[in-house]
């Protein structure tokens, strides 16, 4: 279900060599994960409506991998699964800080008599802003604070596209187990952000 170029030999002989202070080891490691990453950050980026249209999944994607590279200096996945994981968390909270950045900059009020305001910032798109968008903000915060299991099976679903059938495979477990965390994240979902992915 991993990369078939990143297996957990490979990733653990990247780590130790990034840790090490092998500067290659980085490249080797992102340039194995690289396109699932980039399909990531595509697939997490089109669900802030809010982001979509003020930057580009590519710098998404790099500002997320210097945290995650960070990160990885003092925290060690243990698995290809621990790793996307990971990932995706880096890949959220790049986007959370965008969603929030946007958000305050459309509650900024300027006093037209203030000279020492050059000029204003940038309007923030129409399709971008609102409850709609703000709704999405929340949903993906509260997306944080789920129990690991719950938080998993949204994230193989929602950000990487899985199935329940192939997390079942996944996890090891059966796939009424996965529909069950499913169902009891969505529940939690709706409680904490007013919103839930599609059932």
């Amino acid at each position: 279900m991993s990369d078939p170029g990143l297996d957990t030999i490979v990733l653990q002989d990247c780590l130790d060599r990034w840790r090490a202070g092998e500067k290659g080891a980085a490249d080797d490691l992102l340039r194995r994960a690289g396109a699932r990453l980039e399909k990531l950050a595509r697939r997490m980026t089109r669900s802030f409506p809010n982001v979509r249209g003020m930057v580009d999944a590519d710098d998404i994607l790099q500002n997320s991998t210097i945290r995650f590279l960070r990160t990885l200096l003092t925290l060690r996945p243990t698995s290809t699964r621990d790793f996307f994981n990971l990932a995706a968390v880096h890949i959220r909270r790049e986007l959370l800080d965008i969603a929030r950045s946007a958000k305050n900059k459309r509650t900024v009020q300027l006093d037209p008599t203030d000279s020492s305001v050059a000029t204003p910032p940038e309007p923030i798109a129409p399709q971008d802003a609102g409850p709609e968008s703000d709704k999405w903000v929340r949903f993906h915060e509260a997306v944080e604070e789920l129990p690991v299991e719950e938080r998993e099976v949204v994230g193989l679903v929602f950000y990487h596209g899985w199935t329940q059938d192939k997390i079942a495979e996944l996890f090891q477990v059966d796939e009424r187990t996965i529909r069950r965390r499913w169902a009891s994240a969505c529940q939690r979902l709706r409680e904490t952000a007013g919103v839930a992915p599609e059932e």
